[in-house]
């Protein structure tokens, strides 16, 4: 009976908070110390009342009662996050925003969890910067053990298990120019999709497109490969190596040195593909990072010539240096953040995954610059 009656209280909660209900005053949120809310829909109204075995007594309750429906899964997504790091907290939230239907509820419930959490993370850029080397024969050693051209990604899950936090010089003079691989349009990004991983992100092409290398390197794969189907990886000599998927043709081979820029195939749609469209990856030790998190497509660039990377459980949190994070403050607006650090309310929204007229809320933290 204790089970039916939590069961009815969380499902009137979500039918109140998560569908159809009118937005809030956001002035009543001011009390909920440094939470981001985008809309009000929460998974829980009583967050802070709830332990984790309460919360698993919901799960359990929606399951038996209801079946494994979009509720049950949430919760069960929740639970699994909590013994998570704020970080890769973080990185997990900036993915969802990228699928189709953005999760809202799982997202504010899990604002609200670290929002009460003692731990605060802090984005300082590390001191130990690594500065590739062009002369080298195979790039980047100090950070991988072997060079292995059998498959895209053959390096143990555990390497890198030692890492704290980085730093790596992307471009210089002496390093070489940073290239978009095509100057097209984004078709699918970096995050979660359909239950699974998307490791890189989608890039509109025509069969026989032109690709070129992001920075110069050495040419590690170039073979046929499962799902990537026709299949360039580069390892560059600041350390990252970059996949270039669902290729028509080859234009290099396995050990060619290759500069930024360089055509390394041409587009296709090879492997397991819907249509033409090269999949870009950027990936650290075997580890996928968003290429979104230092490379601005809409203006051909990188934001920052140094990219830092804080290891988390599962892989590397990664943005560019120099990156500030603003914290809402009573009174202000987007319009009034982006006049103060000399930016737009659309750039501003872009960086933070949010819209335009999304409210703001006291102790929300923005990505500025």
């Amino acid at each position: 009976m204790q089970k039916i009656n939590i069961l009815f209280l969380v499902l009137v909660c979500w039918t109140l908070t998560g569908y159809g209900s009118e937005p809030k005053d956001p002035v009543k949120r001011d009390t909920i110390r440094a939470t981001v809310l985008y809309g009000e829909e929460v998974l829980f109204d009583a967050v802070d009342g709830l332990s984790d075995g309460q919360v698993s007594d919901l799960r359990d309750s929606i399951l038996k009662f209801h079946g494994p429906n979009r509720l049950w899964s949430y919760i069960n997504l929740y639970l699994s996050l909590k013994n998570k790091s704020e970080e890769e907290l973080v990185a997990y939230i900036d993915s969802l925003f990228e699928t189709e239907d953005v999760p809202y509820a799982l997202i504010n419930q899990i604002n609200i969890y670290l929002a009460n959490r003692p731990e605060q993370v802090t984005f300082a850029t590390p001191t130990d910067l690594f500065v590739g080397s062009k002369h080298s024969r195979i790039p980047a050693t100090d950070f991988y053990p072997s060079w292995d051209d059998s498959k895209p990604n053959p390096y143990p899950w555990g390497l890198g298990n030692q890492d704290t936090s980085m730093s790596l010089l992307l471009s210089s003079q002496e390093l070489g120019e940073f290239h978009l691989p095509v100057e097209n349009v984004l078709t699918s990004k970096f995050g979660w999709r359909d239950g699974r991983m998307h490791n890189g992100i989608d890039i509109d092409l025509e069969v026989w497109d032109p690709v070129v290398s992001a920075f110069p390197g050495v040419v590690r794969v170039a073979k046929y490969y499962g799902g990537f189907g026709r299949v360039v990886v580069v390892r560059h000599f600041n350390g990252l190596e970059t996949v270039y998927a669902h290729l028509h043709r080859f234009k290099v081979k396995t050990g060619d040195r290759v500069e930024g820029g360089q055509l390394v195939g041409l587009g296709g749609s090879s492997g397991n593909s819907t249509g033409s469209h090269l999949h870009f990856e950027v990936r650290f030790k075997g580890k996928a990072v968003n290429p979104l998190s230092f490379i601005s497509f809409e203006e051909k660039i990188l934001i920052n010539d140094t990219l830092v990377l804080k290891r988390t459980k599962n892989g590397y949190v990664s943005y560019p240096k120099g990156t500030v994070i603003y914290t809402v403050e009573r009174g202000d607006s987007l319009y009034k953040i982006a006049r103060e650090y000399g930016t737009t309310t659309y750039k501003l929204a872009e960086l933070n995954g949010i819209r335009r007229n999304s409210y703001l809320y006291v102790g929300q933290r923005l990505r500025v610059i």
